[in-house]
């Protein structure tokens, strides 16, 4: 299919925050191959949020997590009413297999070697790259649309009026707006991405102790991700720590914009701080940065990663977590500090496009 020839093109990656960000190069190359066509997202609810007033995206199509049978219908017919010419499904779950092949465009992108899911798609991706960026690349180029050699770095459409929700909420906590505000997200969903409270809090006390006008924001959700938070923050000075628990989604991206530097381990909000354009720096255990921490240096992100016997894998539980703890607050803190030398002290950037 010729991009020339294409009106309407949907994207279905419906879970998980990370994963959805890495496939917004994928966005950009498919908008740049054709420039007029609408375009249709379909994220789960939880996430589509950060989607919402993005100038790159026509609709935001909002799903159930398990969407009942009224729902799946309801779903479908929505994308029947869109008429997309093309399908880019960057899940491939039998879910998604599915809704793609219902939405009946001519063409549907998806992988190979999936069984019968397979078959329901007109087009099959075969990535040649371990970068997950580059991964969904294969998407275009089993089109035969141009895809650029180096993907881009993902971006978030932050808006203005998040980014003044944000300075509000921080300005209310007593943040300064000229603070050099560095994040710090401990929470992961799995064991094996999770770095030690300890760990976090010493490269913390070392952030504050080098510089008189840092602030730590600790980050997290609701629940364990809040306890564990407030484990990280424990001990140090009060004056200069702030434990930020469940702001909205919007608001805690714009939240990273605003940081001079973002530090995470291998989850969700690693990737929404580099689109969000926060140096960043990974704290990679399990998975290999190579694949899923693609980012470049030059924009001041930094993967750090030990390189263990035993790593990649595939674990999400693990009794040998010796991927985390040969990662030290040393360690980390040589590449935070060279992180925050490289950029202006000022972070009062506007990431609105």
């Amino acid at each position: 299919m010729l991009p020339s020839d294409v009106r309407r093109i949907v994207f279905i990656r419906p879970r998980f925050l990370g994963d959805l960000c890495l496939t917004l190069p994928l966005l950009e190359a498919a908008r740049a191959a054709c420039p007029g066509a609408k375009v249709a997202y379909v994220a789960e609810r939880g996430i589509a949020g950060i989607l919402e007033h993005d100038p790159r995206i026509d609709e935001v199509i909002k799903v159930a997590a398990k969407p009942s049978l009224s729902e799946t219908l309801a779903l479908v017919q929505r994308l029947r009413a869109f008429a997309p010419d093309v399908v880019f499904d960057c899940f491939c779950n039998p879910r998604t297999a599915v809704w793609t092949f219902l939405t009946a465009a001519r063409a549907r992108v998806g992988y190979p070697n999936k069984g019968w899911r397979s078959a329901l798609y007109t087009h099959h991706s075969r990535p040649r790259t371990l970068s997950a960026t580059g991964f969904h690349m294969a998407s275009l180029e089993a089109l035969g649309w141009p895809a650029p050699q180096s993907p881009p770095t993902p971006r978030l459409h932050v808006s203005a009026a998040a980014l003044a929700e944000a300075d509000a909420a921080l300005a209310q906590l007593g943040v300064p707006e000229g603070a050099l505000r560095v994040g710090l997200h401990a929470g992961a969903r799995w064991p094996t991405r999770r770095w030690a409270p300890e760990r976090f809090r010493a490269l913390a006390a070392r952030l504050l102790a080098a510089h008189a006008n840092a602030y730590a924001l600790f980050t997290a959700g609701g629940g364990e991700e809040a306890a564990l938070a407030r484990e990280c923050a424990r001990g140090l000075p009060p004056e200069r720590v702030r434990v930020i628990e469940q702001w909205p989604l919007t608001r805690f991206v714009a939240l990273q914009a605003r940081c001079a530097a973002f530090v995470c381990g291998d989850t969700g909000p690693m990737h929404t701080a580099v689109a969000a354009g926060a140096r960043t720096l990974g704290l990679m255990s399990r998975n290999r940065p190579s694949m899923f921490f693609p980012y470049p240096e030059s924009e001041g992100h930094r993967a750090y990663y030990a390189h263990a016997e035993c790593s990649p894998c595939h674990r999400d539980v693990c009794s040998d977590l010796r991927c985390l703890s040969r990662l030290t607050d040393d360690g980390a803190w040589t590449l935070l500090s060279d992180m925050l030398q490289a950029r202006p002290q000022s972070t009062s950037r506007s990431t609105d496009v």
